[in-house]
């Protein structure tokens, strides 16, 4: 944006144009959050934009603390607040003209219409909005942002979750995986009848993208789409999706080959999914999945109960997953757990809740640590460092106290010395 503004500074603008009560909700909120020493752009004026108007406070120069247009402000293409926690104050006198508004965690006030050619969102309860005119849009979307206009001209769709007069048939609902899923009759209005979800759609809109307007999307459109975003390939046409776009979504997430035509997926492929994250096992269809998969994915990085399906189960594989990571214990069923599992479970970590799976197993804890002890001097230090006692430190001695362990055994022996005084 080559436009150029005036800068004034926040006495300024609180004398000219009362900001301090025209930003947020009272001027000690104002005080409290913008800086006195601070400055804003300032425009006398219609103003247009030819290109969009992003509010995007990490990209003004330092002590901006927003803007002013002291007139009537039309952007040729959109009004972009990506940022749902903060942004640049934007107080206009007069109407607003775009082509699709987002706002997020910027103060915005506008005094007169807020007029858009496709889309006006509303997102994140970090944002303050105000504006007496009149809200003109197809598409208004209200979510989780404490607003409910007073005056509104919507023709397609209007969603607000904070709006009791909202309509019940555009609220969200969760979909077969549990997911938020937009209502179809938004999704009717969209020209992508792909995007399932208000995340989405901010994206598109950040992006600076038509989204009701029917829009040629070719493979290089899904290409940038897809390097920034690995989701998107759910939002692919089925006749593009093809394998260069799939695997440019799978080096980004192994989640994405859930979006894969099953034509596509292969054994091989699958293995190169798993390769790349045992979790992968989750998305694949479960023809693919097979006993030598599960090891691999154990080694991997699966997490047992979600990505291993329970007839895999056995204890070479639990003690794979074990020894990988100790806390997966928590999420192995009782029946499960063995004596031999629960040695692992000790030798890999802190086992800091031991006497919990031992009584889950019926299993003697004092068992447990012995075994551990037996297997090696290098185990001492788990069992020192988090199952000391008399009882153990009395066995390990009765098996490492001794010439063969001399040095070994003086090295545990003296690092846990402070411990060793209080037996």
């Amino acid at each position: 944006m080559t436009i150029a503004f005036d800068t004034i500074s926040v006495a300024d603008a609180i004398a000219n144009y009362s900001i301090d009560e025209n930003i947020y909700e009272s001027s000690g909120m104002f005080e409290d959050i913008v800086k006195a020493d601070g400055r804003f752009y300032l425009y006398k004026g219609d103003l247009t934009l030819n290109d969009h108007f992003i509010l995007d406070t990490d990209s003004l120069q330092e002590g901006i603390e927003g803007y002013i247009i002291d007139g009537n402000l039309q952007v040729k293409g959109n009004i972009i607040n990506e940022e749902g926690d903060y942004g640049p104050i934007l107080y206009v006198t007069g109407n607003v003209e775009c082509r699709s508004l987002l706002v997020g965690g910027a103060p915005v006030h506008i005094n007169g219409n807020i007029t858009a050619e496709e889309v006006i969102m509303l997102y994140y309860n970090h944002g303050w909005m105000k504006c007496p005119g009149i809200f003109i849009a197809p598409v208004m979307i209200v979510e989780d942002y404490h607003f409910v206009p007073d005056r509104m001209n919507i023709s397609e769709f209007y969603h607000n979750d904070n709006d009791p007069k909202s309509p019940e048939e555009n609220n969200c609902f969760e979909d077969d995986n549990e997911d938020q899923h937009i209502s179809e009759n938004l999704q009717a209005s969209l020209d992508n009848k792909l995007t399932t979800n208000f995340e989405e759609l901010r994206c598109d809109l950040a992006a600076g993208e038509y989204v009701l307007r029917p829009v040629k999307r070719d493979i290089r459109y899904w290409q940038q789409k897809i390097s920034r975003n690995h989701h998107d390939l759910k939002r692919v046409p089925p006749e593009l999706r093809n394998q260069e776009l799939c695997m440019q979504a799978l080096d980004k997430s192994v989640s994405a080959i859930q979006h894969f035509p099953l034509t596509l997926i292969t054994p091989e492929l699958a293995q190169q999914a798993v390769n790349i994250s045992g979790m992968a096992l989750r998305y694949l269809p479960e023809i693919f999945i097979t006993r030598e998969l599960c090891y691999m994915a154990a080694a991997k990085g699966a997490i047992v109960d979600l990505d291993i399906p329970e007839h895999f189960y056995d204890d070479e594989l639990l003690q794979i997953l074990i020894r990988h990571s100790d806390s997966q214990m928590e999420r192995i069923p009782e029946a499960y757990i063995t004596e031999d599992l629960l040695v692992t479970y000790v030798k890999t970590g802190r086992g800091a809740w031991l006497d919990k799976y031992c009584n889950a197993a019926g299993v003697s804890k004092k068992h447990i640590l012995k075994r551990v002890i037996d297997d090696g001097i290098q185990y001492l230090e788990n069992i020192f460092g988090w199952h000391f006692s008399a009882d153990t430190y009395s066995y390990a001695r009765s098996i490492y106290d001794n010439e063969t362990y001399k040095e070994e055994w003086a090295e545990i022996t003296q690092k846990y010395k402070r411990k060793l005084e209080r037996l």
